[in-house]
């Protein structure tokens, strides 16, 4: 992992966790607020190589910032549910998705 893309996405999902829990829960429709991290990890776990794990890093770290600003009383359930969905996502495609772009050489 290099260490400044490792840093950067650090400083990211900082200020969209900000984002997310002081300006963006004014925003809902219909009651769902746009989760900006969860898009952002699930995009990287989709076009990263299924044999790279800085997507799980991602997960872990998106879901830690979110649970530091959000008030629930439950702490680590997105950094779990972020993980999850990672790992989900790595296994499926892995197993079952061919994609031409993306294939390892």
């Amino acid at each position: 992992m290099n260490f400044l893309k490792g840093l950067s996405f650090i400083l990211l999902f900082y200020l969209l966790a900000l984002l997310e829990t002081t300006f963006l829960v004014f925003f809902n429709i219909f009651g769902v607020t746009l989760n900006l991290i969860l898009i952002i990890v699930m995009l990287w776990n989709i076009f990263e190589s299924s044999k790279s794990f800085f997507g799980l890093y991602l997960a872990f770290i998106g879901g830690f910032f979110l649970d530091v600003f959000s008030s629930s009383s439950f702490f680590s359930y997105n950094i779990l549910l972020f993980l999850i969905i990672s790992f989900v996502i790595k296994m499926v495609i892995k197993d079952y998705v061919r994609i031409p772009f993306a294939q390892e050489s």
